[in-house]
Parts: structure tokens; C-alpha cells; sequence
């Protein structure tokens, strides 16, 4: 029973430095875009529309909304590179000398 609770400790603590190791580089990578895109770009001159929502006319919501966009454009990013990652940790551990061929 106790080797049950261990491995889903383990599971979890993986699964968790998993989406840790994905979502802090993107947060760093958002708050970088965030800070070059609003360096040249005003939020409020990108809302400016025959009639922008009430939301959109605060400069604060458009830093938000800026970043939350970018840390899910980098987040996708970091989760594409995980997942093309993860075939060759699999393929390492199973046992297979590196850099050989097995011969049919």
C-alpha cells in the first residue's frame, strides 16, 4: 500500500515540476514581449474604434490583456517543445545504447 502512495506522490510531484518547467519560461518569455510590444505600441491607441467596449478604455486592462495573450502564445510554445522532448526521454530509457543501430 505504501509503494501505491509513493508512486502517486511521485506522479504528482513529476506532473507539477512538468508544469513548472512550462509555464515559468513562458511567464519570463510573456513578461519580455509584453515589455517591447508596449514599449512601441500605446494599448489605448489600439482600442481606439468607433466604439471600443468600456473594459478596453483603461490602459491597465490593456497591459493585462496583452500579457495574458502573450503567456499563452509562449505557454503553447513551451508545451510544443515538452511534448517533442518527450519521445526522446522515452526512447533513452528504454534501455538502448545511444547512437547504434540495430540490425534487422
Amino acid at each position: 500500500m505504501s509503494a501505491i502512495t509513493d508512486l502517486s506522490a511521485y506522479r504528482r510531484a513529476r506532473r507539477g515540476q512538468a508544469v513548472g518547467v512550462v509555464l515559468w519560461p513562458a511567464f519570463l518569455a510573456a513578461a519580455a514581449a509584453t515589455m517591447v510590444f508596449f514599449a512601441i505600441f500605446d494599448p489605448t491607441k489600439l482600442g481606439e474604434d468607433d466604439s471600443p467596449p468600456a473594459w478596453l478604455a483603461d490602459r491597465m486592462t490593456g497591459y493585462a490583456i496583452g500579457f495574458f495573450f502573450f503567456w499563452i502564445v509562449a505557454a503553447v510554445s513551451s508545451s510544443l517543445t515538452a511534448c517533442l522532448l518527450a519521445p526522446r526521454v522515452a526512447a533513452h530509457r528504454s534501455g538502448r545504447p545511444r547512437g547504434r543501430r540495430s540490425s534487422v
